[in-house]
């Protein structure tokens, strides 16, 4: 899977292939420097996530002997995945995984802001999105620092100048110059809408014109890959980074992104990512992820950017949208070097740039805070409220910033309810009418609660496979929507959360005396329950191992796999091996380890399967689960 640049207009790499994408391997393990027949690449760790970075050649002495691969070469990738199940076999590895490749997805008195001879339409992003008003409140503080990672920046483009800290680049594990340079135009244009000097009588104007500017380089040219983008994440973090502009997509994402991505929210930088330019109904990666803001483009008529070979994509990730055709900026070639680009790779800086104009206002605001006050304030396009389309609309600089310096934006991390919830649910055509009864300590009520609207507005049967199954255990109380009310089916599901679905749907007790064996699981305080609860009960009834041999890790923020779910659902099932003879529909190859298959294979012929769409020869079992797949699969093992 290869993650590209979302914006079309500059040359791309028509070959597919990137010289830094070759045969990398995430691992992570508590003791690698132990492994047998293993090389670590120091360039290639990432400490802070417990992560390093392989390639193949440092497999020793067999499985390098046989492939013959030798470091930077080309690996098919049904190699790629033999070396991952190998380093996975090996004692003290908690997981291996392939990388993803990724692509890059493209009044103030500058001489280009406003229509003229030399750029017709001007630039009508920052106008119709309400900046001239933002900026009367704030151009940016020095103090906040916007991370670019991307293909570098042009440094001698006057409307950087004297902005530019802790430059960097991750190809080369270097910050002196020209390790940054941008060799390919894409990531200058990007900084251009971003942060281009504003109202200095030169060039363009930029979102925000004040703030500082990080250039890490994950890519020479359209390609990168997951690995590259983590090491990315977590250089930009550890060196100040507030805001971090990721205009690269992909089909996909792995443990170590996920994790890359969850270590700077955790630090309290907001990420800020392209969905996606393939016109697709799923969000790309990583604007998929959870905590991401994920933004889509619009056009200068206020539609979803959707033209050929160039569409926005949609889904129940997306978060806003922005100004992503026409988009006048620097094209990296010389300093003085414009041109009109589009895309959602030019959309998602007016987000980034806007985001560091709130923090300059308020720096004290979360990702939660700023994503909050982005979505609330957006100008709603589509149906009245989200939807997969727009998201919650287009930006509004002026109100966004205004809120931000009025003290808006309250969102808080709810603890984990104590409330147990029976429920009984009878349908017609056009009606639902619910009758809880819930149970605290203190007190017990009853409610009839009449619905005549489906429960989330991005789960139908037109969109979601598995709506049925969702409303089914949302209805018993098992599963929820987010803050917004919507259920957002095709995110990934942390490994704590599925051992605390997989907890309530099977009606097992769950007290505060129950203890969680793992070490990285965090432990509650006081009398309410905490996933370490459910994770422990999920322990003691042999439904969840661990994530290594000695059964003291659980990896609780990780998104559970296919695989991993199936197999936790085979062992709540207890279900027994089928005949010999039973040929499920997929191999043994597909599986991380033997075992994962073995559990697949009893779930496939006691027909718990038989809800997943796409399983067969060609299913990704090492995929994350999404929060549909999940539903599916529990409502099976109800049944």
């Amino acid at each position: 899977h290869r993650r590209e640049a979302c914006s079309r207009g500059a040359a791309s790499d028509q070959t597919g292939r990137h010289p830094y994408c070759r045969a990398r391997l995430g691992v992570a393990s508590h003791c690698l420097e132990q492994l047998p027949g293993l090389t670590l690449c120091e360039a290639g760790q990432l400490p802070q996530l417990g992560i390093h970075i392989l390639t193949p050649s440092q497999l020793e002495p067999a499985a390098a002997a046989e492939s013959a691969v030798a470091v930077g070469s080309e690996v098919d990738p049904s190699t790629l995945q033999d070396f991952a199940r190998t380093l996975r076999l090996l004692p003290g590895v908690v997981w291996a995984e392939v990388s993803y490749p990724l692509k890059a997805c493209g009044v103030p008195n500058d001489p280009y802001y406003l229509p003229s001879s030399l750029n017709p339409v001007g630039e009508w992003g920052f106008q119709r999105t309400g900046f001239p008003a933002a900026w009367e409140v704030t151009t940016g503080s020095r103090e906040v620092v916007v991370a670019v990672l991307d293909t570098g920046l042009n440094q001698d483009i006057q409307d950087f100048a004297g902005r530019i800290v802790s430059p960097y680049s991750v190809l080369t594990d270097s910050s002196a110059w020209p390790a940054w340079q941008d060799n390919h135009g894409h990531g200058t244009q990007v900084a251009g809408v971003a942060l281009a000097e504003g109202n200095n009588g030169r060039g363009i104007a930029g979102a925000a014109w004040k703030v500082g500017i990080m250039p890490v380089k994950i890519s020479d040219g359209g390609g990168s890959d997951t690995s590259l983008l983590a090491e990315a994440i977590v250089y930009a973090v550890d060196h100040g980074a507030d805001v971090l502009n990721i205009s690269f997509a992909g089909a996909g994402s792995t443990q170590t992104l996920n994790e890359a991505v969850q270590y700077a929210l955790n630090h309290g930088v907001t990420v800020v990512a392209a969905a996606g330019n393939d016109g697709a109904s799923q969000i790309s990666y990583p604007a998929a992820l959870p905590g991401v803001i994920a933004v889509g483009a619009t056009d200068p008529a206020d539609g979803r950017l959707a033209d050929p070979g160039c569409a926005s994509n949609m889904g129940a990730a997306l978060d806003v949208m922005a100004p992503g055709k026409l988009i006048y900026t620097y094209d990296g070639a010389s300093p003085d070097s414009l041109g009109y680009y589009k895309g959602t790779s030019l959309a998602t800086p007016f987000v980034t740039g806007l985001a560091a104009l709130m923090l300059s206002v308020r720096p004290s605001l979360t990702p939660a805070q700023v994503t909050e006050i982005l979505t609330t304030t957006a100008d709603d396009l589509g149906p009245s409220g989200w939807d997969q389309e727009f998201g919650w609309g287009l930006i509004d600089a002026a109100k966004a910033v205004s809120v931000a310096a009025a003290g808006g934006g309250t969102t808080t991390t709810a603890p984990s309810s104590t409330t147990t919830t029976s429920t009984t649910t009878t349908t017609s055509s056009t009606t639902t009418t619910t009758s809880t009864t819930t149970t605290t300590s203190s007190t017990t009520t009853t409610t009839t609660i009449p619905t005549t609207e489906q429960r989330f507005p991005d789960v139908s049967a037109q969109t979601t496979p598995y709506w049925k199954q969702i409303e089914h255990l949302a209805a018993l109380g098992i599963v929820s929507g987010d803050r917004y009310g919507l259920f957002r089916p095709n995110e990934p599901v942390k490994r704590q959360q599925f051992a605390k679905i997989i907890v309530l749907a099977l009606g097992y007790p769950v007290t505060t005396a129950d203890e969680c064996p793992f070490r990285d699981v965090e432990r509650s305080q006081g009398d309410e329950l905490y996933p370490d609860h459910y994770i422990a009960v999920a322990f003691a009834q042999g439904i969840v191992y661990g994530t290594d041999p000695a059964r003291l890790y659980f990896s609780p923020y990780g998104n559970v796999t296919r695989a991993q779910m199936i197999t936790m659902v085979a062992r709540a099932a207890r279900l027994t091996d089928p005949p010999p003879d039973y040929q499920p529909g997929f191999s043994s190859g597909q599986f991380p380890s033997s075992e994962h298959y073995l559990n697949a294979r009893k779930a496939a012929y006691a027909g718990l399967l038989s809800g997943l769409v796409g399983v067969g020869p060609s299913y990704a079992f090492s995929a994350p689960a999404t929060r549909g797949e999940v539903c599916a699969l529990v409502y099976a093992l109800t049944k």
